[in-house]
């Protein structure tokens, strides 16, 4: 990797992290505020409604954003075709949800549930107001606006939410924070990004990005909506209250990989472009890419799942402790999802969108079919299936990595063993105070593991000299020498 892609790529990782452990701090006590006051069907409320909002927002994103952020020139026109195009199909979308809500709430038998779908899916007309602003960031590799944007944005949000659920919305409170995210974060796009409003099309310029972006985002819609598939069917044959349990334990289990993994990808999208046609460089910076993702994701996860239980109970309260085992499996299932998805941004950035959506059909399939072999036996049944898809996909995304760049299954080991292995013995011990009940009280508990697992995962990897422990130390030591 050159000096300068080196130094865009770390700069880029800086403000990214920057923005997604900002804006998880944010979420994470806005969260715990909301869980504390509203009731486990509130939550169940959201979850059957995701599904909707989740596929709406794919076709809004339409896939021409990835495609305008990887083509190493674009104009004007193409930016005014992508505005065009995206706000007449959330627009078109809107309207076919706004007219669909009285049978969506028929459907489920939730009242009011026909309202609460209007409020919730004006998100997708004000979400594609800000998608060029958001692109022509990316492309200046203008990470740092990015994050004061991001983090901005579910401040204030956060702030009106927590307000709303003091102050007994219920419900209301929930629904209006993404519409009131997406508000604030489009605002403030247009305010800080470079660009005026044009509105001329050219059918050339989307022909040209849409042979990318149809692949893309039938692979992102399928992958997005697995989650909210499983809310909407869990919500149909299970009680809301219940549906209200795997919502959180499903929620809080796909944070850690999801936001870290969405630091990493958001970097590479920009930063690898450039050298996506220079083998041997490509693959030496998705191997970095990738060990850089499980140093990181792994011992987070491990530790999440060791302090679930005390961690539940002492932040959420104890009306949760069902969502515990919902969470650590799904947490675990986690690692996979997001290594299969660096892999498929990998393949993306190397423009075989079509591999990705091939690797997202198989999991969609998989993923019904497993949902369709468990849900009788009970939710727990249905989140082993989960683990199982995850696992299997995970490997499939492996094998076509090494067909399209050599990044196959055998050298992913190498590069994530060492974290996993490590991880997994400093999660056993610093499990051993629970196991035992050495400790009752549950904020003393969760410090002591925490410590205990820390001291050991970073006193192991630098026994051993981890490389990428080794750079670490080696970037600190430049910080504090200057």
């Amino acid at each position: 990797m050159s000096d300068n892609t080196k130094n865009i790529t770390l700069n880029g990782l800086f403000w990214n992290a920057l923005d997604r452990f900002g804006n998880q701090i944010i979420v994470t006590i806005v969260t715990i505020i909301t869980s504390r006051i509203l009731n486990e069907e509130d939550f169940g409320v959201i979850g059957v409604l995701m599904i909707f909002s989740t596929i709406a927002t794919a076709f809004v994103d339409s896939g021409l954003a990835t495609s305008l952020v990887r083509s190493k020139k674009v104009d004007e026109l193409d930016y005014s075709t992508m505005f065009v195009f995206n706000l007449l199909v959330s627009v078109f979308f809107y309207l076919i949800l706004f007219f669909s809500a009285p049978y969506i709430e028929d459907y489920y038998g939730i009242p009011n549930l026909a309202l609460y779908a209007r409020v919730l899916f004006l998100q997708l007309l004000i979400h594609a107001f800000g998608i060029v602003q958001y692109v022509k960031i990316l492309k200046n590799f203008q990470f740092n606006v990015t994050a004061r944007i991001n983090v901005l944005a579910i401040l204030f949000s956060g702030i009106i939410v927590v307000i709303l659920a003091l102050t007994g919305f219920g419900v209301w409170a929930l629904l209006l924070q993404t519409v009131l995210y997406t508000l604030f974060r489009t605002a403030m796009l247009w305010y800080w990004g470079n660009w005026k409003v044009s509105m001329q099309v050219s059918m050339a310029s989307l022909k040209h990005h849409s042979s990318f972006s149809l692949s893309f985002m039938v692979a992102n819609m399928m992958g997005k909506a697995l989650s909210p598939l499983y809310y909407s069917f869990i919500g149909k044959h299970f009680s809301i209250r219940e549906t209200g349990y795997y919502y959180t334990g499903n929620k809080w289990g796909e944070t850690p990989g999801m936001m870290i993994s969405a630091i990493i990808q958001g970097t590479t999208l920009s930063t690898l472009t450039p050298i996506q046609d220079d083998y041997p460089r490509f693959l030496n910076a998705c191997r970095k890419a990738m060990s850089s993702l499980a140093f990181v994701l792994l011992p987070v996860s491990m530790l999440a799942i060791a302090v679930a239980k005390p961690g539940f109970s002492y932040f959420l309260t104890e009306k949760w402790l069902p969502s515990v085992e919902y969470f650590q499996w799904l947490c675990f299932a986690g690692f996979f999802i997001s290594f299969a998805d660096m892999n498929v941004n990998f393949l993306n950035i190397k423009g075989r969108s079509k591999y990705a959506l091939g690797l997202e059909i198989a999991k969609f399939l998989l993923a019904v079919i497993a949902l369709l072999l468990t849900y009788s036996h009970g939710i727990i049944y249905i989140v082993y299936g989960q683990v199982v898809v995850r696992v299997l996909i995970y490997i499939a995304t492996t094998l076509m990595s090494g067909k399209v760049y050599g990044y196959n299954l055998r050298s992913q080991i190498i590069d994530l063993g060492p974290s996993f292995l490590i991880s997994l013995f400093a999660a056993l011990i610093a499990y051993l105070p629970l196991y035992f009940q050495l400790i009752s009280h549950d904020l003393l508990l969760i410090i002591c593991q925490s410590l205990i697992f820390v001291i050991i995962y970073i006193g192991v990897n630098h026994l051993i000299r981890q490389n990428i422990w080794m750079e670490i130390l080696g970037m600190i030591k430049k910080k504090l020498a200057k």
